[in-house]
Parts: structure tokens; C-alpha cells; sequence
């Protein structure tokens, strides 16, 4: 009787152990793949900031070289994305408000270079105020669009539509396709749509769409993003889980 009480003290504190080893190990992979998709994160929305800055200075720097009167706008737009970028946009989600806020800059950045009336049409349907999103998603959409429409746009040639319906989002932004475009529309130079689709993977799985058309005379990229009043805890929390 005392060997086996033996033999069952010894089991159970092996299988004490094992247990013990098994949630460690599985504590120490949900830890590790949290950090990964957390590193990846980082990664795509640090590429963003370099890319951006690049075609934006070169435009000032020609502005500035031909002592535009535009420049000083430009530099007060610039300092307005640079603030939200670096301050702003590092959280989990900001308010929509204040995304579209970040493209009408970016809008009046770019319209320095026309002459012309505004080449971009926006419109917004919706209450913008009772939404957040994961920030800086929709500039390589915007980005793309210029970079593959001519290089003449007459007013209203851009055409970008915001619409909130039933805790659900569709930014589409639709452009004239340039003929002489280095690249086609489906497959961009850069890192826009490919971090596009990887962020969305990652921020929104299997809660958006993204539809590309292409009719050979235009380009429409219309994203999606289902359930947006969903805490932005829950979020974080299958992030962590995924």
C-alpha cells in the first residue's frame, strides 16, 4: 500500500509537470505570435510614412524651386499629415473624423500641382463622427489613384465616395486611366495595394472586401469594412488570439 501510495504521489507530480510545461509552451507561442503579428503591423505601417514623404517633398521641392506662392501651403498641409502620422496614428483606431481630415489634406496637398479646379470629388454619406478605423488605410488607395490617372486631370476627374451604412464603410476611390502608365493599374509599383491587403488581413479579417475594376478607360478600388461599432477591444483582442 505504501508503494502505491508512492507511485501515485510520483504520478500525479509528473503529470503536474507536464501539465505545467503545456500551458507554459502554449502561454509562450499565443506571446510569440502576438509579437509577430504586432512586428508585422509595425512593419507595414512604418513603410508607409517613407513613401509618402518621398513624393511629397519632391513636389514642394519643386514648388519651392520655382518660388511658387503655393509653397508655404504646402509646407502647412505637410506639417498638418506629418503630426498626424507621427502623433496621431499610432493608435489601435482614430476617429474617422479625423482620417478624412488626414486625406482632405492630403487632397489640397496634391492640388497644388493644378491649376486648374479641384481634380478630386469627394463626397461623404454618412455620420463620419460615430465611427473609427484603423488608421492610414485609404492613402495608397488615394496614392494609386493619382499615380495611374493621366497627367493632365480636369476637375472632378478623381471621383472618391465615402459611405456609412448599418456599421458599415465603403471607400471607393475611382480614377481615369492614364495611356502612357508605367505600370498597369492591377499590379502598381511600390508597396500601396499589396500593405493595403496585408494590413486588412491582419486589421479586419474576414470582416472586408476589396474590389478592384478596371474598364481599360477607368480604375475603381471600392474597400469595404463590415461591423465597424464593434469595440475596438475585440479587435486588439484577436489580433492577440490570432
Amino acid at each position: 500500500m505504501h508503494l502505491f501510495t508512492v507511485f501515485i504521489f510520483l504520478f500525479l507530480s509528473w503529470l503536474a509537470r507536464v501539465t505545467e510545461n503545456l500551458v507554459l509552451n502554449t502561454i509562450k507561442k499565443e506571446q510569440l505570435e502576438k509579437q509577430a503579428v504586432e512586428a508585422e503591423l509595425h512593419y507595414l505601417k512604418s513603410q508607409i510614412n517613407p513613401h509618402f514623404l518621398f513624393n511629397t517633398l519632391n513636389n514642394i521641392h519643386t514648388l519651392v524651386y520655382k518660388q511658387a506662392p503655393a509653397a508655404p501651403e504646402a509646407v502647412t498641409h505637410l506639417a498638418s499629415l506629418m503630426r498626424y502620422m507621427i502623433y496621431e496614428s499610432n493608435a489601435a483606431t482614430v476617429p474617422l473624423t479625423r482620417e478624412m481630415d488626414y486625406v482632405r489634406d492630403y487632397v489640397s496637398l496634391q492640388q497644388l500641382r493644378y491649376k486648374q479646379s479641384p481634380v478630386v470629388d469627394l463626397q461623404i454619406a454618412g455620420q463620419t463622427a460615430s465611427y473609427s478605423i484603423a488608421p492610414l488605410l485609404f492613402i495608397h488607395l488615394l496614392e494609386n489613384a493619382y499615380k495611374h490617372s493621366p497627367a493632365r486631370l480636369a476637375p472632378g476627374d478623381l471621383k472618391v465616395r465615402v459611405e456609412l451604412k448599418d456599421d458599415n464603410l465603403a471607400f471607393r476611390v475611382q480614377n481615369p486611366i492614364g495611356k502612357n502608365a508605367a505600370h498597369p493599374p492591377e499590379e502598381p509599383g511600390g508597396i500601396g495595394l499589396p500593405n493595403v491587403r496585408k494590413r486588412l488581413a491582419l486589421l479586419y479579417p474576414n470582416q472586408h472586401t476589396l474590389v478592384i475594376q478596371n474598364t481599360g478607360e477607368t480604375f475603381t478600388i471600392t474597400l469595404t469594412i463590415y461591423g465597424l461599432h464593434s469595440p475596438a477591444h475585440e479587435r486588439k483582442a484577436h489580433l492577440h488570439n490570432h
